[in-house]
């Protein structure tokens, strides 16, 4: 069944140059519906309709293909996505990149019931897992770590670092750079750890505002 965004969706994966199977647009158009569903109650997103799907869905598969060119550098490649909040950008990249897991990482309860929910809804439970947990009592090691709408880089770095494998890669879902730039200044002076950064500008269909993945690994 088509879902009710079709030829917006249609026109963004085309732009972003992502083909996704009927299955994998089965999976994207269940999520949706479910973010739909429950976010007038769980206030999970600051958007609705068209605009929802441009700003949260359409924003979190632009970064897709940067995330599967670094995800063929390892073996059997984790994926994990921190503060994963409404599943963004996590669940729309495990319905893009359907050869990895996914590791959503929530501590919120009704956010982490949702998330569950969500997996059940788009067939994804046997890929993508949630750990309701702080990341101060996670354990698991990651080779491409991604968030968005998170903490200051600064503040999470640190602890971003012991659960990073070697060699892995955080991708950071950024706006303006020289923001970034700024953040990773204030990194140089409170983080133990000790990062290389690089920039990739993001092209979000029928969104003018600036977005950029920030690329970092650990030195």
């Amino acid at each position: 069944m088509a879902g009710k965004y079709q030829a917006l969706l249609d026109e963004g994966l085309s732009s972003l140059s992502l083909a996704l199977d009927p299955r994998q647009r089965e999976q994207l158009d269940a999520y949706i519906a479910e973010l739909e569903l429950f976010n007038p109650v769980y206030k999970l997103v600051s958007a609705e309709g068209e605009e929802l799907v441009v700003r949260h869905i359409l924003d979190s598969l632009s970064g897709a293909g940067t995330m599967a060119s670094l995800a063929q550098g390892f073996p059997s490649c984790r994926i994990a996505d921190f503060g994963s909040g409404a599943g963004l950008p996590g669940i729309p990249l495990a319905i893009a990149l359907p050869s990895y897991s996914f590791t959503l990482i929530e501590r919120m309860g009704r956010r982490v019931g949702f998330l569950r929910n969500a997996l059940l809804r788009a067939s994804l439970s046997d890929r993508v897992q949630v750990i309701d947990r702080d990341l101060k009592e996670v354990k698991d090691r990651f080779d491409i770590i991604t968030f968005r709408a998170f903490h200051p880089l600064a503040d999470i770095l640190d602890l971003v670092a012991d659960l990073l494998a070697d060699g892995g890669c955080v991708c950071a879902y950024k706006a303006v750079q020289e923001q970034v730039k700024e953040e990773l200044v204030q990194v140089e002076r409170v983080c133990k750890s000790r990062w290389k950064a690089s920039f990739v500008p993001l092209q979000v269909p029928r969104l003018e505002a600036s977005r950029m993945l920030c690329l970092l690994q650990k030195i």
